[in-house]
This record gives structure tokens, sequence and C-alpha cells, in this order.
């Protein structure tokens, strides 16, 4: 296949150019409260959706950080559906929690609360959730762009230009979007036909993206498409499965992300090929919201507005960990780091 550097370049580029306009679009500033003393800390965890499989391993680490400290610690799950994100952060506000962590809802959707709750004194930090808004905290940022455009790469490099992907995400999510955009220019870097298919925002994503790509299966009746794209593992793993019932294991599957479902899923299904994920790095991401926390409740001053990354990695069927390890580049030793079910 023909390579094109200069392209390839720029997209490698365009994600740190993502990152430093994260990174300017932050309002930094000082966040200092009275010390909490013995109070009994309350911290609230609202959760885009709780029964993907990234969420559980992710809010399992905040509940061991919450229980070392004695804290008392709360899911609150919105179920995938946006419009519980206001009603939900006030609540949240009413309640007297004294922290807030976000996993992946943008901040877009209920920005006025965060600066409500900054000035209140309760500190609002985030986990991949968009753009940054003044009275966040601090913003462990997603790494989109590296994250769609690897996958997307590594999906061109086993294909031949003119051959065609389905490309599947969810456009209400920036991260959703910023990852498609990332992967469209790899597309169109190597010439890759795509057909764009879209979330239609209600319904359980597992099932709606198993049926969206197994109907678009159905009506590829000459068997054009050859791979197939998705920016998160819930629909990556969807569409595997539907591909692997429709016969199709000449269809080539990429995604984003890596729980450890995904890990044994490289093992069941020959469709899943690739994935990029960061959540090998969740012990250090997530330590590190409460350690911001610790600093806070001790009444210091801490400089809020702060944005950090953890750069993401790529896993294939050729590189694939042992049972019960997340990807590594330091090898594998000692306990492994989930249990396989």
């Amino acid at each position: 296949m023909k390579r094109h550097p200069i392209r390839i370049l720029f997209l490698l580029t365009l994600g740190l150019f993502s990152a430093l306009w994260s990174l300017n679009s932050a309002y930094a500033g000082t966040f200092q409260i009275a010390p909490k003393g013995n109070k009994k800390i309350k911290v609230a965890v609202m959760d885009l959706i709780s029964s993907v499989a990234v969420a559980p391993y992710v809010n399992n680490w905040y509940k061991k950080h919450a229980a070392e400290r004695k804290w008392e610690l709360k899911i609150f799950d919105l179920h995938g559906d946006f419009a519980n994100a206001r009603p939900t952060m006030e609540n949240i506000i009413t309640a007297g929690y004294d922290a807030i962590l976000v996993n992946w809802t943008d901040f877009k959707y209920y920005d006025d609360l965060i600066m409500k709750a900054y000035k209140m004194g309760i500190p609002v930090q985030g986990v991949a959730c968009g753009n940054m808004k003044p009275g966040v905290v601090s913003h462990g940022a997603g790494t989109d762009i590296p994250t769609g455009g690897a996958s997307a790469q590594y999906l061109c490099s086993r294909l031949k230009e003119g051959q065609k992907i389905l490309a599947y995400h969810d456009p209400r999510l920036a991260s959703s979007l910023d990852r498609f955009h990332a992967a469209k220019l790899a597309f169109d870097t190597y010439l890759i036909k795509v057909q764009e298919l879209q979330f239609p925002g209600s319904g359980d994503p597992y099932q709606v993206c198993y049926e969206n790509v197994k109907n678009a299966l159905l009506a590829d009746d000459r068997k054009e498409i050859k791979g197939i794209w998705t920016p998160y593992e819930s629909f990556g793993i969807s569409a595997a499965r539907a591909a692997n019932d429709m016969g199709r294991t000449d269809v080539i599957v990429v995604t984003g992300d890596d729980s450890p479902s995904t890990y044994s899923e490289f093992r069941n299904l020959p469709t899943l090929q690739a994935t990029v994920g960061t959540l090998g790095f969740a012990p250090i991401w997530t330590a590190q919201l409460f350690k911001n926390l610790d600093k806070i409740f001790a009444g210091k001053p801490f400089a809020d507005g702060e944005v950090w990354f953890m750069l993401p990695y790529l896993v294939t069927r050729e590189n694939l960990p042992p049972k019960g390890y997340f990807f590594s580049y330091c090898g594998y030793r000692g306990k492994p780091d989930f249990e396989v079910k």
C-alpha cells in the first residue's frame, strides 16, 4: 500500500495540538477551602454509564482509594442519558457532597453547575469529559485523537487502497467525535472508503450497535466491507460479535479502550483485532484524583484548571498480554492486574 508520510505526520502532530488546545482552554486559578479536619468526607461519582465494562473497573479503584481514607463514596449512574446530567449534578450539590468526580460526561451539559459547586467550595474533577469549563479543578483529558488515529491506522495497514469499512460512533460525545475525526483522516490518507453509522442515542449501546452492524453486513451481499472501526470497546465488542455471528471472519474490527473484558474477547472473537487503551494506568490516574482531594481537604491552595494525560498504547492479537494482565511495555511479572472470568 502506498504511504503518505507527510499526512501521517500531520495526524500524529494533530494529537499534540489537541493537547495544547485543551491546556490553553483551562481556566487556571487557585482553589482553596477551610481544612475539613475530622469531618466525614462524602465523594460523589457521576458516571455516564456504569453498565459498560470500563466503568466498574475505574469505579472500583475509586472505592478502594476512598476506603483507604475512610471516606464515603457513592456512584450516580446516568444510564447513558445526558439529560440526567443536570438534575443529577444539582442533587449531588444539594445533598452536601464534599467532592464530585465525573466519568466521561462532557462538561458542556452542566457547565453552570460546575461553577456553582466551585463557589460553594466543592471541587469537581473529571475524566475524559470533553473541553474544559470554568470551575473544573482537575481534568484527566482523554487522548482521543491519538486513540482514534492509531486504531484507524492499524486497520488501514491491514487493508488495500479502495477497500470499504464501517465506522460506528456516538456523535453526542466529544471524545467519540474526536476519535472519529482522527480516524477519518487516516482513512482518507490511505484511500479507504468509509460507511458511517451513528449510535441513535437511546437503548442498550451493546445491543443497538450489534443490530446496526449486523444489518449493515446483511445488506453487504457482495462482501465489500472489510473492516469496522469503533471508538469504544462497548461498540467494538458488539461489532466483532455481529461479524462473527454473520460468519464474516474476513472483517477486521478495531476499537478503543481496554477493560478486562476486552482482553477476554480478544481470545473469544477472531474478528476483534486491535484496541488502543489506557486503562492499565487506571491505578495511577485514579490515585491522582484522590491525592488532589487530600491536598484540597487539608486546606492547601490548589492551582485549579489542571489538565493531564495518559498516553495510549496499541494492543493487537500479536502483542496480547498473558491472561489477567493489561498491556505493558515493561513485561509481565507478579500478581495479575485483574481476575479472568
